[in-house]
């Protein structure tokens, strides 16, 4: 008999024929016996390219099921390769269960798409569902053109990360493009949005302070450091502030813009770049009072810190969160709604890029 730690977790998996895969994954199941358990609340289809991708994908899904029991897809293309070949792999992931008496595991099967099948993306994905539970398609760098459309009248949420994209003015209106006309009840999930949420959670809950609230329609500057190749995250950070306080663009040029208040005032921005986190500092500065909110690399802390116009200082603790691949997509699949806030931000900060 197989115990759970002779499933196969890292690494490639079992080898399948692909007319085969449904009955090699039952017969895993049954040489596991009574002490491993399938789990599985929703289908993960995740897309990468290059087959050295394979591995380490693999191990950024396990971490993810520790969290959040699925069926995991994993599709990774070779494009480049001249001659069309498709390859399957089946694979388990398996954690302890809280009671410690049997291991809980999520199944993964894996594709190779060599050459030209791109195109047979949709059919994978919609053979291998897991009964009717939602489909997370996790699209790891650029959309193809055209994008399939089809594809999108299956998934519930897509999840994208903008800053890996060279010209994501582009990749922004091929998205809309290929959404508009699926006319799905697709959800976006953006993990450059996602890598701000602790600092727009610590900026929300400071000005929440009814002592505070008054300086935020005082702002006169905003200055916001980032990480080396995450200027767009910060690009989002204010477009969040821009559409929620309903600025208008002045102008912008390089690493400054200016927005224009709904009294007439007018707000400042400087993005700087420099080595640490992707977002290292943020401060806003209204009618004499200063608020700094800043991380260092690799902490999970960030520290705020208020001067009043009166002399008073005030500092507190707040949690940073991770921005690990796999940090960053748990906190997507926990968390529900249509993300119109980004939507909003993103509108704004497209004409920043």
């Amino acid at each position: 008999m197989t115990t759970p730690s002779t499933l196969p977790t890292l690494g490639t998996g079992i080898p399948v024929a692909l007319g085969q895969i449904d009955r090699e994954l039952n017969k895993l199941w049954e040489q596991s016996g009574s002490v491993a358990s399938r789990a599985s609340l929703m289908n993960l289809a995740v897309y990468c390219e290059g087959r050295a991708a394979m591995e380490r994908v693999t191990g950024v899904i396990g971490q993810i099921t520790e969290d959040h029991a699925c069926r995991a897809i994993l599709i990774c293309a070779e494009p480049g390769k001249p001659d069309s070949n498709v390859q399957a792999w089946i694979s388990a992931h398996c954690h302890m269960s809280r009671a410690g008496a049997k291991q809980v595991c999520c199944e993964q099967i894996t594709f190779l798409l060599e050459g030209p099948s791109r195109n047979l993306i949709p059919s994978i994905v919609f053979s291998h569902l897991d009964s009717d539970l939602p489909l997370y398609l996790w699209w790891q760098g650029e959309f193809p053109q055209p994008i399939d459309s089809q594809l999108w009248n299956w998934v519930d949420r897509l999840i994208y990360d903008s800053n890996k994209w060279s010209d994501r003015v582009a990749q922004l209106g091929l998205l809309r493009g290929s959404l508009a006309e699926a006319q799905g009840r697709i959800i976006l999930c953006d993990l450059n949005w996602t890598r701000s949420l602790y600092f727009r959670q610590a900026i929300s809950a400071t000005f929440d302070a009814p002592e505070h609230l008054p300086f935020l329609s005082q702002l006169e500057e905003v200055a916001i450091s980032h990480g080396p190749g995450f200027r767009s995250t910060a690009q989002l950070v204010i477009g969040w502030l821009a559409s929620r306080l309903n600025w208008k663009e002045s102008s912008h040029s390089g690493e400054r813009a200016e927005f224009l208040t709904g009294d007439g005032g007018r707000v400042v921005i400087a993005l700087r770049e420099q080595a640490g986190a992707p977002l290292g500092e943020c401060t806003l500065k209204a009618a004499g009072a200063s608020f700094l909110f800043s991380r260092e690399a690799g902490s999970e802390f960030l520290h705020a810190d208020v001067q009043c116009p009166d002399g008073r200082h005030l500092r507190s603790l707040l949690p940073a969160g991770k921005d690990g691949s796999a940090e960053l997509v748990n906190e997507e699949l926990v968390r529900g709604g249509r993300n119109l806030v980004y939507l909003k931000a993103v509108a704004v900060a497209e004409r920043l890029f």
